[in-house]
């Protein structure tokens, strides 16, 4: 059986594409499919059923009838993909797929946390609100009607359905021996992977219920890609914000406070150890300036600078150069999928230091933000984005540290 062979049944062509999206950009061929019989014997395919806007009966039936016959066993991993908001008929189709495919162990984790999708408590949040107590209660085609996890499974099926918290996760107590169909909270990645993972212990065969994120998830289990390592040296606002929100999605960040260095307070080695060691536990990471991160970090660099004596444009001579030492050591110790950069003077210093002879362009990841590869140099074929400071929106960095990641 081909491990990079998945099969994933969807409600409709949105939620199909991205989730099969997740298995693309790790390299794997893809198909959506409206029709079972199109299921070829290589390659992974996502079934897409139409069936959000029907009745729950109609639902269930078209499902199982698109799931008839389905090679099952060729596949090494099957989800069932539902929306995250719980719209549509979650329970019977689960139910459908579920006495197709034979499942000895249901996960059901609808949580998709980079787009504020949690779980706490058997609830299913949207930014921290129940799903009920949002718009989607309103829906004029498919209101949710409820975001107990638990009590929307009970509702199709006949048999315990197990909720298991945050804290029992997080503590590694989840009991697979309590019962065949399982509701889980998840606030993280974190979480979905000690979640995944305990659960293909088991060895069962596992109908797994969710989000991209499963799926994305899942796959990052079996084959972890390497970390995205970020330099920021840019002190624009805009920049700022964009920090703000990958520290917010998880992004681990090594702040250089260049003034205490300047002053020989702090050695370089320690930085590079720090980074170093969170890109070998597999977590994205920014190393950037305090300046990078807030006005007082700016602040703190030029008093530094005045009281040695020094310029505004010396200290910022000085700051790029620093970066670049410090990022080039970094990726002398650690492999990285890729490297981000923002500022001009940052992106210099890192090539500077990198000794590389330019870059050939890859494409284009975002409106004026280029990803490409190095030419000459220590690091040639490493793959760069550059960003200049003032550019993107506030998910710029997250998302470039993600496209690093990709098949290309």
């Amino acid at each position: 059986m081909n491990q990079n062979r998945y099969l994933i049944i969807a409600d409709d062509f949105t939620g199909a594409n991205d989730t099969g999206v997740q298995l693309k950009r790790r390299g794997f061929s893809t198909d959506v499919i409206f029709d079972p019989a199109l299921i070829e014997s290589e390659g992974s395919f996502v079934l897409d059923t139409e069936s959000r806007g029907m009745s729950g009966r109609e639902a269930f039936d078209t499902v199982s009838r698109l799931c008839e016959g389905i090679g099952w066993d060729s596949f090494y991993t099957v989800i069932k993909k539902i929306d995250s908001t719980l719209r549509g008929n979650v329970a019977e189709e689960i139910r459908a797929v579920d006495e197709r495919f034979g499942s000895e162990l249901i996960v059901f984790a609808p949580a998709l946390p980079d787009l504020g999708r949690t779980t706490v408590g058997g609830i299913h949040l949207l930014k921290g609100v129940p799903i009920t107590e949002t718009e989607l209660s309103r829906d004029p085609k498919k209101p949710v009607t409820c975001d107990d996890l638990r009590e929307i499974l009970m509702g199709a099926f006949d048999e315990p359905v197990e909720q298991v918290s945050l804290e029992t996760i997080r503590a590694g107590r989840i009991d697979f021996g309590r019962a065949r169909i399982y509701a889980f909270d998840s606030q993280t990645n974190a979480d979905m992977q000690a979640v995944l993972s305990a659960a293909k212990a088991t060895g069962k065969r596992i109908l797994w219920v969710g989000t991209a994120a499963i799926a994305d998830n899942l796959m990052e289990l079996e084959s972890r890609q390497k970390p995205s390592f970020g330099l920021v040296g840019s002190v624009s606002s805009v920049t700022r914000a964009q920090v703000a929100h990958a520290e917010a999605a998880g992004v681990s960040l090594v702040e250089v406070p260049v003034g205490r260095l300047l002053e020989g307070e702090l050695t370089e080695e320690s930085f590079i150890d720090a980074a170093s060691a969170r890109l070998a536990q597999g977590r994205d990471v920014l190393l950037l300036s305090a300046a990078s991160r807030s006005a007082e970090g700016l602040a703190a660099s030029d008093e530094a600078g005045r009281r040695l004596g020094k310029s505004g444009e010396e200290v910022s001579v000085y700051t790029q150069a620093l970066l670049g030492r410090l990022a080039a050591g970094v990726l002398r110790r650690t492999p990285v999928s890729g490297v981000f950069l923002t500022g001009g003077d940052t992106a210099m210093g890192f090539f500077a230091e990198a000794k590389s002879r330019g870059s050939s362009i890859l494409t284009e990841v975002a409106v004026g933000i280029p990803m490409m590869k190095l030419r000459g140099g220590e690091f040639e074929g490493l793959r760069v984005i550059t960003k200049a400071g003032a550019f993107g929106r506030d998910d710029t960095i997250t998302y470039s540290l993600r496209k690093l990641k990709e098949a290309f």
